[in-house]
């Protein structure tokens, strides 16, 4: 019976990496459940840089805010150092070890609300694409005049 634990055990993830050596590590910060969580990884991190490149589309007829925020060279992490968490009145990004450094950009007040059920993000060739759906009972007429009410 030890033999056979031990030898699960290691299948699992024992020194050599095991069933799952293949798979990239999966970053903390993206797997943070409460706000808590997400607030202690964050600390756990020195020395954020803000992104500096930052535009967006108030796009009328799909109902959306397309942002870009652009950061060379992105696309050649690994997906799992892009973090980004969405709420109806807020957004944070943050890219982990982009050339040596860590970035954030802050939202705490978005211009208006957003559905993050229905909004989405890509890795694009140096920069990175957001799509935020403007909340449901958001008048088609209201147009963002910033990201960021504060």
């Amino acid at each position: 019976e030890a033999t056979v634990a031990e030898s699960v055990a290691s299948a699992l993830g024992g020194p050599d990496g095991g069933l799952y050596r293949d798979k990239a590590d999966l970053n903390e910060g993206r797997l943070a459940e409460t706000y808590r969580e997400q607030r202690a990884w964050v600390e756990s991190i020195d020395k954020w840089r803000e992104i500096a490149e930052v535009s967006f589309v108030d796009e009328e007829g799909k109902n959306a805010i397309s942002v870009y925020m652009t950061l060379p060279g992105v696309q050649d992490i690994p997906p799992n150092k892009v973090c980004v968490w969405m709420q109806p009145t807020a957004l944070e990004v943050r890219v982990i070890d982009l050339a040596g450094e860590n970035y954030v950009w802050l939202a705490r007040e978005l211009w208006g609300q957003i559905d993050p059920s229905v909004s989405s993000y890509k890795i694009r060739r140096d920069k990175l694409s957001l799509k935020l759906a403007k909340r449901s009972a958001a008048r088609s007429w209201d147009r963002w005049e910033k990201l960021r009410r504060i």
